[in-house]
């Protein structure tokens, strides 16, 4: 059984639109670490000028989930790149069962223990909350047809992530459907931050 006391690793994990960015910020925020973000760091990426930024940029949006071994080399690096000591949370990372796989097998070679945050929210309320967005933001990843292909790519990947987590014992579930706060409370009750 892992000390959760000694944890300095956390994920949010969760279907698109379940509040992964808002409550890793929070998250951050009170346990006054970095939050990484895969899908900001793709954004990035492929805001760029060069060959792999229009790629990325064209499988974005398409609402593709990327090759598990890009996103694996790029969380790869920062895990690299801490400290014992240091405190980090992580956004977006581990969308694929392999990539869940290679975070626990990494994370265990470190002796760091970790845990996954799933926030747990239906289809038709992540459906609602993406539409919303892309009124409010126009994200070009968050179109109606883009949220529809996102949702299977998920269905078929994201939820063997969920499992992954679950037995390796390093995965809390929370109700993300209830407001930002709530949900955040339950997220430091269930990792028993104080």
């Amino acid at each position: 059984m892992l000390d959760w006391m000694d944890t300095k690793t956390f994920l949010m994990v969760g279907r698109p639109g379940s509040g992964k960015g808002t409550q890793a910020r929070l998250l951050a925020e009170k346990i006054n670490a970095p939050v990484f973000s895969t899908g900001n760091e793709f954004r990035t990426l492929a805001a760029g000028e060069t060959y792999l930024g229009k790629r990325l940029k064209g499988a974005m949006e398409a609402g593709e989930l990327l090759p598990h071994w890009l996103a694996s080399y790029i969380f790869e690096h920062v895990l690299f790149s801490l400290e014992p000591e240091q405190k980090i949370v992580f956004e977006g990372a581990c969308r694929t069962e392999p990539e869940s796989i290679l975070f626990h097998e990494i994370s265990q070679w470190l002796n760091r223990p970790y845990r996954a945050v799933y926030l747990k929210v239906n289809e038709d309320e992540v459906y609602a909350r993406l539409v919303k967005r892309h009124d409010l933001e126009g994200r070009a990843d968050d179109g109606a047809e883009v949220i529809k292909r996102r949702f299977e790519e998920y269905k078929k990947k994201n939820e063997a992530v969920i499992e992954s987590f679950r037995s390796a014992g390093t995965l809390v579930e929370v109700n993300g459907e209830q407001p930002i706060e709530a949900v955040h409370a339950e997220i430091l009750q269930a990792l028993n931050i104080q």
